[in-house]
């Protein structure tokens, strides 16, 4: 079983539109409403894809029935931890051409007593999965070590973790040596602290968390793919594809995840991450894809000539 640690679930609301202009009154033709943030998804497309899985994470106390009840609508097992205040929400609107524009909440804040019981509900889920996935943004008032700390506690329970994080509290979780820390390039150059442009660029930075204790790092590149590194570095790479790219990169976490607890190599698990992240395109929420869609992405992705690892 897979569980998914969503430090800021949140209420994700997507409307559908003809355009988007600034100023303007717009006609919603969709909307949506679901319990999401970044592990949430993850549990979705672990479920789309066939694998077990658990959702647990904080969320403010006055929309804890609703997400759960809804989660329970979805077929999908939860635990979330109530803290105090309203529930975080999301708002992203699509038009028809495609584009997409986010507008996301800080959530509720919590305190350091808050952190050590939400380690304490983890802990006794952790008795139950095979791999942890601690991804998402992390509420105002999170300590720099929380995420340290959630992998200290896996680490405790032999429990490999993929974490998907950004910032001091990634940098610091290092050294907890997860099985797999993921970023894309943006999260990667805030977490190292300086600009990531090339390839090349992407392998250096990747290499600095390697060394500060990760075993392997995942960094994806929205259409150009993901280069990953593990003894060697990969690059994996599709055609270009257009759709809804929010949620893309917590498919590719739910695949190369569900593929490192059956025991496949790094180097498929990366395709299957990006099939994953290229089938999820074709939905118009987050944490969704289709089964047969990600299986026709597979036969699209390509595999580039491994190097040695810096």
């Amino acid at each position: 079983m897979i569980l998914t640690v969503t430090a800021n679930v949140a209420i994700d609301r997507t409307y559908v539109i003809d355009h988007l202009e600034v100023g303007a009154v717009h006609k919603v033709s969709k909307a949506y409403a679901k319990t999401g943030g970044k592990g949430v998804n993850v549990s979705r497309c672990v479920q789309a894809l066939g694998g077990e899985t658990l959702v647990t994470g904080m969320i403010g106390q006055a929309g804890l029935a609703e997400a759960t009840n809804e989660l329970t609508d979805a077929g999908l097992e939860s635990s979330l931890f109530a803290v105090h205040g309203a529930p975080r929400q999301t708002v992203t609107v699509t038009a028809q051409d495609g584009t997409t524009t986010a507008f996301d909440e800080p959530g509720p804040t919590v305190t350091e007593n808050t952190w050590n019981d939400f380690q304490q509900h983890i802990a006794g889920l952790l008795e139950r999965a095979e791999m942890v996935v601690i991804a998402g943004s992390l509420p105002p008032g999170s300590p720099e070590n929380c995420l340290a700390r959630l992998c200290e506690e896996a680490n405790r329970h032999q429990v490999p973790v993929v974490l998907d994080a950004r910032g001091a509290a990634m940098r610091a979780a290092q050294n907890q040596a997860p099985l797999v820390a993921k970023l894309n390039r943006s999260e990667l150059a805030e977490t190292i602290g300086r600009d990531i442009k090339t390839d090349d660029d992407v392998i250096e930075a990747a290499s600095e968390l390697k060394a500060n204790g990760a075993q392997h790092v995942v960094v994806t590149l929205g259409p150009q793919g993901a280069i990953g590194l593990s003894s060697e570095v990969h690059k994996v790479t599709h055609p270009s594809a257009e759709g809804n790219p929010i949620g893309a990169g917590d498919a590719f976490s739910a695949a190369i995840a569900l593929a490192l607890t059956q025991r496949q190599p790094f180097e498929l698990a990366l395709r299957l991450g990006a099939a994953a992240a290229l089938a999820s395109l074709n939905t118009p929420t987050a944490g969704a894809l289709d089964k047969a869609d990600f299986h026709a992405a597979l036969d699209k992705i390509e595999s580039h000539q491994a190097v040695q690892a810096r």
